[in-house]
C-alpha cells in the first residue's frame, strides 16, 4: 500500500476493530454476567412465590394458577416432591443431577444454581405444609442479551462511519501539504530554487515546510554564488591567460630585441605565478571548507611567530618605505593553535596591510592577553574601505579594487575568516576611506590554560 492515505485508513481501521473487539469482549461478559446475576435474583424470588403459592392455594386451584403464571413470568419451572414431578412450561437442558438432589434431601434451604449456555437455573428445597418440597427454576436471558449486542453493534456501527468520515476529513488536512510538499520537492530536484510551500500554522506540518522553504532559500543562494565563483574563477584565469598568451605570441618573432624579449617573459613569469598562486588559495579553501577538516594543534610562541612574519614582509614594505611597528607585550605569550595555518593568517592580513598602504605609511601590530582570550591587532594608515567593502570583504574573489591595479585574487580574506573560524575565534574589521584599516582578531584562550597547567604539574612533579 503506497499512498498514505491507505496507509492512513488501514491503520484506522486496525485500530478501530482491534480496540471495540477488547472492549467488546469485555462489555459483553459484563453484560452477561450482570444480567445473569439479576435473572438469578429474579429466580430466586420466583421460587419463593412459587413456595407461597403451594402453601395458600387449595390443591385444586394450584395447577391452573402455577401455569398462568409460568406463562406471565417467561419463566419455566417443576415442582418435585416424594418422587413425583410436575412440569410448568418448557424444561430443556441440562438438569439436576443425583448429586445435587441428594443435597437438596438431605438439608432444607439448600440451593443450587446452575448456567446452561443463556439458560440460568435455580433450585431450593423447602418444607411447606410438613412435606418436602424441591422448586426447580429456569429462565432464558439470550434475548435481553442480544437487544444488548444488537444496540452495540449499531453503536458501533454509527461510530465507524462518523469516525471514518472525521478521519478521512482529517487525513486529507494532513496529506495535502505533504502532496504540495512533495510536489515542490520535485520541482526542486529539477533545479526550480524559486519553489516555495506556503502553509500557515505552527504544527509539524508548518515547521517542515518552513524547513523546506530556508532549504530552498539556501540552495537558491548557493546556486548564485556558484554561478558567481564560475564567473569570478574564469575572470581570474583568463586574465593571466590572455597576457601570457599574448606575449608568448610576441615572444616568437625573432628579430625582437633581447631588453624587450627579457621584459615579456618576465610579464609572462608574473602572471604565471599568479595563476599559481590563484590555484593554491582555492585549493585551500576547498580543503578548508571540507567537514573533515582537522587542525594540527601545538603550543608555541605567538610573539615568535608574529616576529617572524614581519621579517618576511619586511623587503616588500622597505619598497614602499612603509614602517612596520610591532608593540610587544611585556611577557612571551604562548597559544594552542595550528601554528602553520595560523601564520598564513598574519601573512595575509600583513601582506594587504602593506599593499594596500600607500608609501611612507605605518603598519602597527599590538598583541593584548585577558584570562579568556588572546587579541591581535594589524592596523595600517592605507587607503581604508567603504562601508558596502566592508560588509563584502571576507566573500571570494571580492575586491574593492575593481581595476585590479593591486595584485591579489580576493581569496586572502576568505581563507583567513575561514582559518579563524575553525579556530573558534572571531576576527572585526574597522575602517573609513582613506583613514586605514584595522583589523582585530581574537583567539580563546580556554584550552591554553589546561596545558599551562599540565605543565606547572609535570614540572612540580619533577621538582618532587
Amino acid at each position: 500500500m503506497k499512498s498514505i492515505y491507505g496507509k492512513l485508513i488501514l491503520g484506522f481501521l486496525v485500530s478501530i476493530l482491534f480496540s471495540f473487539s477488547i472492549a467488546g469482549y469485555f462489555s459483553l461478559r459484563k453484560n452477561s454476567d450482570e444480567l445473569g446475576r439479576l435473572a438469578v435474583e429474579e429466580l430466586e424470588s420466583s421460587s419463593e412465590h412459587i413456595a407461597d403459592l403451594l402453601q395458600i392455594i387449595e390443591d385444586g386451584d394450584l395447577p391452573k394458577i402455577l401455569s398462568g403464571y409460568a406463562d406471565t413470568s417467561e419463566a419455566s419451572f417443576y415442582i418435585e416432591s416424594n418422587g413425583q414431578r410436575t412440569d410448568y412450561g418448557t424444561i430443556s437442558g441440562r438438569q439436576l443431577s443425583s448429586e445435587d438432589y441428594k443435597k437438596l434431601n438431605d438439608h432444607l434451604g439448600t440451593v443450587i444454581t446452575l448456567r446452561d449456555s443463556s439458560m440460568r437455573k435455580y433450585a431450593k428445597s423447602f418444607q411447606i405444609n410438613g412435606q418436602k418440597y424441591i422448586i426447580f427454576v429456569q429462565k432464558d436471558i439470550g434475548k435481553k442479551e442480544m437487544v444488548f449486542v444488537d444496540s452495540a453493534m449499531i453503536a458501533v456501527f454509527c461510530m465507524l462511519v462518523a469516525g471514518s468520515i472525521t478521519f478521512l476529513i482529517i487525513a486529507d488536512i494532513i496529506v495535502k501539504p505533504i502532496s504540495r510538499l512533495n510536489k515542490a520537492t520535485n520541482e526542486l530536484s529539477k533545479g526550480n530554487y524559486r519553489v516555495r510551500v506556503n502553509y500557515t500554522g505552527n504544527d509539524e506540518i508548518a515547521r517542515l515546510n518552513r524547513s523546506f522553504n530556508q532549504m530552498a532559500q539556501q540552495l537558491a543562494k548557493q546556486e548564485e554564488t556558484r554561478q558567481q565563483f564560475i564567473s569570478d574563477v574564469s575572470h581570474e584565469f583568463q586574465t593571466p591567460l590572455t597576457a601570457i598568451q599574448g606575449f608568448a605570441t610576441i615572444l616568437k618573432n625573432e628579430e625582437l630585441p633581447l631588453v624587450q624579449r627579457q621584459k615579456y617573459a618576465d610579464i609572462i613569469l608574473f602572471h604565471s605565478k599568479r595563476l599559481s598562486t590563484l590555484s593554491k588559495n582555492m585549493l585551500q579553501l576547498t580543503i578548508l571548507d571540507g567537514e573533515d577538516v582537522k587542525l594540527e594543534t601545538s603550543e608555541f610562541s605567538l610573539i615568535e611567530q608574529l616576529s617572524r612574519v614581519i621579517e618576511t614582509q619586511d623587503n616588500l614594505a622597505l619598497s614602499k618605505n612603509i614602517e612596520i611597528e610591532f608593540q610587544l607585550p611585556k611577557n612571551d605569550i604562548r597559544i594552542e593553535a595550528d601554528e602553520s595555518r595560523l601564520e598564513q593568517v598574519w601573512i595575509n592580513l600583513v601582506n594587504n596591510a602593506i599593499k594596500y598602504t600607500n608609501e611612507n605609511g605605518v603598519v602597527t601590530i599590538s598583541v593584548k592577553k585577558s584570562s579568556k582570550e588572546v587579541e591581535v591587532t594589524i592596523e595600517d594608515t592605507g587607503v581604508g574601505m567603504s562601508k558596502e567593502a566592508i560588509s563584502h570583504i571576507f566573500e571570494r574573489f571580492y575586491r574593492q579594487d575593481k581595476s585590479r591595479s593591486i595584485e591579489g585574487n580576493g581569496l586572502g580574506l576568505s581563507i583567513v575568516k575561514r582559518i579563524i573560524d575553525l579556530h573558534r575565534g572571531t576576527i572585526d574589521v574597522k575602517s573609513r576611506e582613506d583613514g586605514g584599516s584595522k583589523f582585530i582578531i581574537r583567539l580563546p584562550q580556554e584550552r591554553t590554560f589546561h596545558i599551562t597547567e599540565r605543565l606547572m604539574k609535570k614540572d612540580k612533579d619533577n621538582s618532587l
